[in-house]
């Protein structure tokens, strides 16, 4: 009897030590492709377990947190060498993952057989490979060239690299039916790829302007009654991508995608470096504004957008205000039907599992984890135009052959979602005497807070306000 519990011990007492060196040898295979990776890229994404999700709060101001998964207690987050080596110091036990780290199935624009690059363009749509950097560049000139009548290109400034001496640039096509021309309408705007290795926005962006020009001008074609509906009567202001410097990282020739990664050059989260009307003015230990974020406070100062998006990947959800507070936007009912439509239109289009993570693919940002410094909160609080945050695909890069599919997908939605920019209530703020346009706050009483009311903007005075459907009292302050 005493041998056999003997034999019984030994037996577990192995058993534990199988389980302690397979845990070791895991954590050591791990630890040597954090170094590959930080070597390569400067910087990891990897994955690990909390307890509960009070944990995420202090986590957030070391890291960028990705995804946190609720029935795991699995958090995925993003850092750079500085940010890793402190997380390192926690002790906690991670996971890093090829898939996560690493692209598949790149092709580039440069790479198609001449047949599939031939026409008026340099690129070919919808696109079946990623641009170049200089495809995308020239691609967005020829749409201002050769439709000058409904098409501008705006350069709002250099990338870090760019004023280093390299050539890249932060672009926007701008669409409207009077180019030329300061109208009274409201103004939309989409942007993609503040995180340079989630580019599924990318192509599709480039899709979207060349859809809406080709739809625009074909009075024959199916949707040529509702886009031409939308330029007239609003300005679309499309940037495909807002971190070429992450997307092209470390190719000199910035021909190829496969080493992208999410900072910028200065290897800083962009999506974490704007103003924050909760932690602050330099959130997570940022100490100044990196210039692609001074590019974009500009633009947002002295344009004023209703309605925007920005585009990411790694999960396929729509995200909501707010993202630093559990508090409920005042349109948070508006919120929740414009995103429950874009989600809705994606499913439609989707095979079946797209666009459906949390609550049927849409989520409040708070409640999924928090965010400091977030270009949605920004926008939504410092200048009062409503943004969303559109992750399109469970892999941030996707391989060439899925970006139709992805664009298909998508349609719909991306179409509709901008409409929403042009309804609600909308106005001139003129002065009684002079009958010239005053720049006004616009508020609907007893709903607006936080930054949710309006403004009217000059040269025309007028003001836009989309607002979920109902009976509401306006004050005019001037």
């Amino acid at each position: 009897m005493k041998l056999i519990y003997l034999k019984t011990i030994t037996r577990y007492f192995l058993i534990i030590l199988f389980f302690s060196f397979s845990f070791l040898h895991a954590q050591t295979n791990d630890l040597q492709k954090a170094q590959e990776y930080l070597t390569q890229k400067g910087e990891i994404t990897f994955s690990f377990q909390i307890n509960n999700t009070s944990e995420l709060e202090d986590l957030t101001s070391e890291m960028s947190i990705l995804n946190y998964n609720p029935a795991t207690n699995t958090v995925y987050a993003w850092a750079n060498t500085k940010q890793f080596s402190q997380f390192e110091r926690r002790n906690i036990s991670y996971k890093i993952e090829a898939k996560d780290n690493e692209a598949y199935g790149i092709v580039m624009s440069n790479e198609l057989p001449a047949s599939e690059r031939r026409g008026p363009y340099p690129l070919t749509f919808p696109l079946t490979a990623y641009p170049t950097y200089a495809d995308y560049a020239t691609q967005m000139q020829e749409f201002a060239i050769n439709h000058p009548d409904i098409c501008e290109l705006v350069d709002i400034g250099g990338t870090t690299e760019g004023v280093g001496g390299g050539n890249k640039r932060l672009l926007f096509l701008k669409l409207s039916d009077n180019i030329g021309t300061e109208e009274a309408e409201p103004k939309v705007m989409y942007t993609s790829s503040i995180h340079g290795d989630e580019i599924t926005g990318y192509p599709l962006m480039l899709n979207l302007i060349n859809y809406f020009i080709t739809a625009y001008k074909d009075t024959g074609h199916s949707d040529h009654n509702r886009i031409k509906n939308l330029i007239d009567n609003s300005e679309v202001w499309i940037n495909p991508m807002a971190n070429p410097d992450g997307t092209y990282y470390n190719n000199a020739s910035n021909t190829s995608v496969a080493n992208a990664r999410r900072a910028n050059a200065n290897g800083l989260d962009l999506n974490r470096n704007y103003p924050d009307n909760v932690n602050g003015p330099h959130s997570n230990g940022h100490t100044s504004y990196e210039l692609e974020t001074q590019h974009f406070m500009n633009l947002a100062a002295n344009t004023h957008f209703v309605l925007s998006a920005n585009f990411h990947g790694g999960v396929e959800v729509v995200n909501y205000p707010w993202d630093n507070t559990y508090n409920r936007h005042a349109d948070d009912d508006w919120f929740v039907h414009v995103s429950r439509e874009y989600a809705d239109n994606a499913q439609a289009d989707g095979p079946n599992g797209y666009m459906d993570y949390l609550d049927n693919g849409i989520t409040h940002g708070a409640d999924w984890y928090r965010v400091y410094g977030g270009r949605q909160d920004y926008m939504n609080f410092t200048h009062q135009c409503k943004e969303t945050t559109v992750e399109l695909s469970d892999v941030k890069l996707i391989p060439a052959n899925q970006l139709v599919n992805h664009w298909n997908y998508n349609r719909e939605a991306l179409i509709e979602y901008l409409i929403q920019g042009t309804y609600g209530f909308q106005g001139k703020v003129k002065d009684a005497v002079s009958g010239n346009p005053i720049e006004a706050k616009v508020t609907l009483v007893g709903h607006d807070n936080t930054g949710s009311h309006t403004v009217s903007s000059l040269p025309h005075g007028d003001f836009y306000r989309p607002v979920f459907a109902g009976t509401y009292n306006i004050l005019i302050e001037a």
